[in-house]
């Protein structure tokens, strides 16, 4: 078997890893040269992986990448080929007008089931952008994190709120606390409650409706005022606000409007991790950082930028734990949810 990695232009991660190369058996590696280039790596160094170009291109059996995919290195491929990544919707409608014989496998789309936990690509990533977010926030207050008692004076710890307790929010929650922050967390989901306070951190109460999905739902546009509402008091007493809160294919909700912006103290941080499908924050703009009444409004994109080598090495052991079991049997079921 030939399996192609394609270097992520326009990215900062890597689909293969020093550590995972040593790994694979029984199979070919192809990769660009420049495929180490985003983490500082030589790929050079490496002589069992061979160069992937036009010309061995045409021999891959899989094509590995992250999110950035040309479409003329997609028509190079041979009849039948697998392609493997994390597709956007534009992106695999293209593909599929072009190369309609080819088998996209997307990670966007792997079931949530116990024995696909190794090939989850976006749990693996949404552990370290938790992480990654704390630390950025950490950079952007002009604050300290922990308290620190000094011969001039005590500061106080941080007050930090996680909206959205999800994989990267419990992380976030668990970093904040590891720094001698003291937290807070809500969800809307109605199981999440202990899984905040088993981290230590605080659960925001709400009047509101509780929803016993395992992803988080839509509500009405009076269910979402009353919650920003509920949010604000804790919102407006943080010093750092990181939100997390996505519904699967909608826009992300609001939960922190202008107005509530307005009344945060100065030197305030919000970093809204849901810029990319709208934004948690009213006021936030996607990959922007800009100052809204003395706040800091943050709407990056690409916070795993600062772990981007951590991010490669987990993302090219869940490329690997597709490809064993690839092996064991490519009809199984797991490939056909990936491929819908």
């Amino acid at each position: 078997m030939n399996i192609g990695f394609l270097s992520d232009k326009d990215g900062y991660r890597s689909p293969l890893f020093p550590e995972t190369i040593e790994k694979y058996e029984n199979v070919k590696l192809f990769a660009e040269d420049n495929i180490f280039d985003n983490i500082n790596l030589n790929i050079r160094k490496h002589t069992n992986v061979l160069k992937l170009d036009k010309k061995s291109l045409s021999k891959i059996d899989l094509l590995c990448f992250v999110e950035n995919i040309e479409l003329e290195t997609v028509k190079k491929l041979k009849e039948n080929a697998g392609v493997l990544g994390l597709f956007n919707d534009d992106v695999t409608k293209t593909i599929n007008a072009v190369r309609p014989d080819l088998k996209l496998y997307d990670f966007n789309k792997l079931p949530r089931i116990s024995r696909a936990q190794n090939l989850d690509a976006l749990s693996s990533q949404a552990n370290l952008l938790g992480y990654a977010s704390v630390l950025r926030a950490s950079l952007e207050t002009s604050n300290v994190i922990p308290m620190m008692t000094t011969a001039a004076g005590n500061i106080s710890p941080a007050k930090v709120l996680i909206l959205g307790i999800g994989v990267a929010g419990l992380q976030a929650i668990a970093t904040a606390k590891r720094l001698g922050a003291r937290v807070w967390g809500y969800d809307i989901r109605a199981d999440v409650k202990d899984q905040v306070e088993s981290l230590g951190a605080k659960f925001v109460e709400t009047n509101e409706s509780k929803q016993d999905s395992v992803y988080a739902q839509e509500i009405s546009k009076e269910e979402q005022k009353l919650l920003n509402q509920a949010l604000e008091k804790q919102v407006i007493e943080s010093d750092i606000v990181l939100t997390f809160a996505q519904i699967p294919g909608k826009k992300a909700p609001v939960l922190i409007n202008n107005d509530t912006v307005s009344k945060m103290k100065e030197n305030s941080v919000i970093i809204d991790l849901a810029a990319g499908t709208g934004g948690n924050c009213e006021a936030t703009t996607v990959n922007e950082t800009k100052i809204v009444n003395g706040v800091k409004v943050i709407g990056d994109t690409e916070i795993l930028r600062i772990v981007n080598q951590a991010a490669s090495k987990l993302y090219s052991e869940n490329i690997k734990n597709f490809v064993d079991l690839y092996f064991e049997n490519k009809s199984d079921e797991i490939f056909e949810e990936m491929s819908r």
